[in-house]
């Protein structure tokens, strides 16, 4: 009866407008992508709704679930069309829109709010739910540590899961200020975007106030609780405060953090000219973030795996950058998240000036440049028409393309311009919204030269271009000189940038640089008088230093030099860069395979700095993994040479100083490389000590990697060192790598198991099974086991769309990069090239996973044929 009065209450308020069952949503697949908010929803409300603010209790005293209450004001411009709030799988105990309780109309994702409910002007919306915590690692997340039992709980909200805590419009633009109250148990810490007002202890649990926050983002918002160990300090009166687990805290040096923060605060202060934003700054160290690190407002948080790399320090810096240009300044859409990620980025490299060997300036573009290059690459001002679509966070190439973009408009309008440009954007758009083209005309104004043109040809137009010197001598001296820019037909864009043009010439003693010149080209020549006169080089490399955002190709003369004299260059980082230019020519078909493997052979050995060879090191595979995919072609050639490679890694090994960085970086690089009998009976015997090399310690990773590597290669003895090392070793991660062992076997009936349950996965299966899967498609087709591979690509072929629809991009990632069948032929591009040409509706991680592998096979292919002529 009371139902029955209900809806005919409902009925009435409603004129017309359906009374909805008050039963809750089911949590099924379904609803995977619940949290995804369209470009087309999200346009739809910024034109309507604005003033927005939410009032927001949540309890966290239970350990499954929390629950809460959320009273969501807004201004409404017109009542034409129902409304939508974005809510993902919560159980509604009550609803009320401007005083009147209803059954809420929700499917799960969204709230939808009929119009016949809605007032031109102020609305309020009430809405009280309960929630299970999040079993992924987006939304709020509830962590036990293993070790001790506490429980911690923490959030992650871009680019739209704040609505998996609350009630709210999920969008960047429809910023708000945000008030919170938090019930937690009396010994946790709660942490959020503004500082705790007051504290009321309660028997078992503490609410917690928070003061209400300036208007931001929703996926700047955070929320993280739990008995966690803090450190704290102050910098010109701004509070500081470092947390992390209990259990890990003896790991961590929080007072050398948190002096490093206040230093790179002060520089920031100092370079963009304005202070910190919030009243107070905190950092959490959590269990595990989708990426690396995350800025919300005031708070910054940062995966347990980034501790002792060298990532970290580099994930500090850009996330404490993000406080001014990402999290006060909020983007329109998701399609121009780049500019403040890579602007964090750009930033922190300046920050490092002066702490690395490293320059700020450089950058390894190889992989972006990879991307760009591609026949259907986008823009970096690409539409974006879902949120899903960053759902991981920006690709990293993406961020790269953005840094290399910056980098080089800094060299073009001179830093003080730039800077000048900086500061007005920042104090302009402060706590506002801001676009791209809002960026560009701050500093254009600074500059005081229109960046119009740059702006269409470097941010609307995809592709890179090519640059090559062409000059000519006489009598030793240059009589003409000229930079010659070229594009692909698919993107023809010929773009205006700033370079350094270095020249060289060959002593008895190495290859020095004569002179250096910065140079503004456009078009498809521009001549450089400038030179006319200079000595005659040996080689020009007209992008020294790496300020431009482009691909070089060196000359004849530059390029002999190169390949025959690279060790003799005195600068590490351009060495860096002439490897990786001689490893593009041979991608791009200018230089053999052969070719750049003579080089290597002959300045491989010369290398004497910890931070070019890991370069060197990492082309040196790639080029294994090719000579295998092109097997059986050129068998001879490719033993031979995987031979003198293995020997080459071998000898320096023993050459060079007993437990120096170049020791143990020519050691793994011989375990890669260690394919012939003896080689791997040395591996077998240094594993089970029988025998030893001087300086090499032989710790639990590197001993997994070396068992792996045996298995891979059929060694005879690789199943029984497993079961030992297992033995050895019960850690869960030795545990996982034993798997990775057995699955890199070349056994046919061992890889259809694997391989099975990798197709039959889902990501509901995540949290479970998905780290151990990873390593399991990472070592399951190995490249010298095409047969293997051939045995099931068709299938994985066909069930790619329906795998793709039932997995997270995570696990799509991993599986486009390792498990697209590669065989190094034209039947295997075709094949691949009818996927990407299909109807199937893959998703925006499948479909760059795609078109890298038929990129990967047309230049495997092209390589091959060079190696047979």
């Amino acid at each position: 009866m009371k139902l029955l009065q209900l809806c005919i209450i409902g009925i009435v308020v409603l004129v017309g407008s359906a009374c909805q069952s008050p039963q809750q949503p089911k949590f099924n697949k379904q609803l995977q992508y619940g949290n995804a908010v369209s470009e087309q929803l999200a346009q739809q409300r910024s034109q309507r709704v604005s003033q927005v603010s939410y009032r927001v209790e949540l309890d966290l005293t239970q350990a499954s679930s929390f629950s809460g209450k959320a009273d969501i004001q807004f201004y409404l411009s017109d009542k034409s069309q129902a409304l939508v709030l974005d809510l993902n799988q919560a159980r509604i105990s009550q609803f009320s829109i401007n005083g009147s309780k209803i059954y809420p109309n929700y499917n799960g994702k969204s709230l939808i709010i009929s119009q016949a409910l809605l007032s031109s002007g102020s609305n309020q919306v009430s809405v009280q739910y309960t929630k299970p915590y999040s079993q992924s690692d987006e939304g709020l997340i509830r962590y036990t540590d293993p070790s001790d039992g506490q429980a911690y709980i923490y959030s992650h909200f871009l680019p739209s899961s704040a609505q998996m805590m609350m009630p709210l419009f999920d969008q960047p633009d429809l910023k708000a200020a945000f008030s919170l109250s938090v019930s937690a148990p009396k010994d946790w810490q709660v942490i959020s975007a503004s500082t705790s007002k007051a504290l009321v202890p309660g028997e078992a649990s503490t609410l917690w106030q928070f003061a209400t926050t300036n208007s931001i983002s929703p996926h700047s918002f955070s929320l993280h609780a739990g008995p966690y160990k803090h450190w704290q300090t102050t910098v010109e009166k701004l509070p500081l405060n470092l947390y992390a687990r209990q259990s890990i805290a003896t790991n961590i040096d929080g007072q050398q953090w948190l002096q490093q923060t206040t230093e790179a605060i002060l520089f920031y202060q100092q370079q963009f000219g304005v202070i910190f934003p919030f009243n107070k700054y905190d950092q959490l160290i959590v269990p595990k973030l989708p990426i690396k690190a995350m800025s919300n407002a005031a708070v910054s948080t940062f995966d347990e795996s980034l501790l002792e790399t060298e990532a970290l320090q580099l994930n500090q810096l850009s996330t404490l950058a993000e406080q001014w240009v990402s999290n006060t300044i909020s983007l329109p859409w998701w399609d121009e998240l780049w500019l403040s990620q890579s602007l964090a980025r750009f930033m922190a490299k300046k920050a490092r000036v002066g702490t690395l060997e490293i320059p700020a300036w450089y950058q390894d573009k190889h992989n972006v440049y990879q991307v760009d290059d591609r026949r259907n690459s986008r823009p970096i001002e690409a539409a974006v028409v879902s949120s899903l679509e960053v759902e991981d966070g920006l690709n990293q190439d993406k961020i790269d393309k953005g840094i290399a973009l910056l980098t080089q408009l800094n060299f073009l309008l001179g830093e003080k311009a730039f800077n000048q440009g900086l500061k007005r954007y920042l104090e302009q758009h402060r706590f506002g919204t801001a676009s791209v083209d809002d960026f560009i005309v701050s500093l254009s104004h600074a500059a005081k030269r229109p960046l119009d043109e740059w702006s269409k040809n470097w941010l609307y137009q995809s592709g890179v271009n090519s640059i090559r010197a062409v000059y000519q001598c006489s009598n030793d001296r240059i009589s003409q000189f000229s930079l010659q820019q070229t594009a692909i037909k698919e993107h023809p864009v010929l773009r205006e940038q700033k370079v350094k043009v270095g020249l060289f010439t060959l002593g008895r003693q190495g290859l020095y640089r004569n002179q250096s010149i910065a140079v503004t080209y456009k078009g498809a020549n521009t001549e450089v008088k400038r030179l006319h006169g200079s000595r005659c080089p040996d080689l020009v490399f007209p992008n020294y230093q790496d300020w431009g955002y482009v691909k070089v190709e060196l000359d004849p003369n530059s390029l002999e030099t190169t390949l025959m004299n690279l060790s003799k260059i005195e600068d590490p980082q351009f060495r860096i860069m002439l490897w990786q230019t001689l490893w593009d020519s041979v991608l791009s078909g200018d230089i053999s395979l052969k070719r750049f493997i003579g080089s290597v052979m002959i300045n491989a050995p010369q290398e004497q700095d910890p931070q070019v060879l890991p370069h060197l090191l990492n082309k040196l595979r790639q080029t294994k993994a090719l000579l295998e995919q092109i097997s059986p072609n050129q068998r001879s050639y490719s033993q031979r040479a995987l031979k003198a490679m293995e020997q080459m890694s071998l000898r320096l090994t023993m050459s060079s100083t007993p437990e120096s960085p170049l020791q143990t970086l020519w050691f793994d690089n011989y375990v890669q490389f260690a394919t012939s009998f003896q080689a791997k009976q040395h591996l077998a015997a240094l594993l089970e000590g029988t025998e030893q090399l001087p300086g090499i310690e032989l710790n639990q990773a590197r001993r997994w990697a070396m068992i792996i590597h045996l298995n891979r290669y059929d060694y005879l003895a690789a199943n029984r060192l497993v079961i030992q090392e297992k033995q050895q070793d019960s850690s869960s991660n030795g545990q996982m790598l034993a798997i990775d062992a057995e699955v890199s076997q070349p056994r046919a009936n061992q890889k259809r198991q694997w391989f099975e349950r990798v197709q039959q996965h889902t990501s509901d299966g995540d949290s479970i099974n998905l780290p151990k899967l990873i390593g399991v498609m990472q070592h399951l087709y190995p490249s010298e086991q095409k047969a293997l591979s051939m045995a099931t690509a068709e299938q994985r072929l066909a069930q790619l769309a329906e795998l793709d629809k039932n997995n997270s991009s995570e696990f799509m990632r991993i599986y486009s990069q390792y498990m697209l069948p590669m065989d190094c032929s034209y039947s295997g591009v075709s094949r691949l090239m009818r996927l990407q040409t299909s109807e199937q509706d893959f998703s925006p991680t499948t479909q760059q996973g795609i078109a890298k592998a038929i990129q990967n096979e047309q230049r495997c292919v092209m390589i091959k044929e060079q190696l047979d002529r």
